[in-house]
């Protein structure tokens, strides 16, 4: 690491901005480092080695594999609602309103998801699959989150 003392800092101040592109560099005062002087790119390299940085990315990461996993029950839960047999269909939907009613008892959640499941699940089979599987207007990973569709294809 280059060190400049104060005086030089003043009086080179573009040699100071020039050593500071590639690495940091360290000003003193008296013997003593009073401030470092580092590029912005120095920073932004910094950043992406950052340990921190990883881990979130590695966090976002995993966080997005659940959502697919969720996704894709969804979709089995889609095709069985499009496939099945009127009663087999009359049961599973029988079974989530259940739930979604146990949430308006209890208190288990927050109104807004029991209200969006309770007009799905009100839809006919073939839109309630396709809705269930959308972004349903931003709201789709988290009606996915909070589903009343327990046990099936876990």
């Amino acid at each position: 690491m280059q060190q400049f003392s104060s005086t030089d800092a003043k009086q080179r101040f573009g040699q100071l901005l020039k050593a500071s592109a590639s690495a940091p560099v360290a000003i003193e005062k008296h013997g003593k480092i009073q401030a470092y002087l580092a590029s912005p790119e120095f920073f932004e390299r910094a950043k992406k080695n950052d340990p921190d940085n990883s881990a979130r990315k590695l966090a976002r990461a995993n966080q997005a594999l659940i959502e697919k996993d969720r996704l894709i029950r969804h979709q089995r839960i889609a095709f069985d609602l499009a496939t099945s047999t009127p009663g087999k269909r009359e049961l599973l939907i029988k079974t989530a309103l259940a739930v979604v009613e146990r949430w308006r008892v209890e208190r288990l959640c927050s109104v807004d998801y029991i209200q969006k499941w309770e007009h799905i699940l009100k839809m006919s089979p073939q839109k309630m699959a396709a809705t269930m599987v959308s972004d349903i207007d931003g709201w789709g990973t988290s009606l996915r989150q909070n589903s009343p569709w327990i046990g099936v294809h876990a």
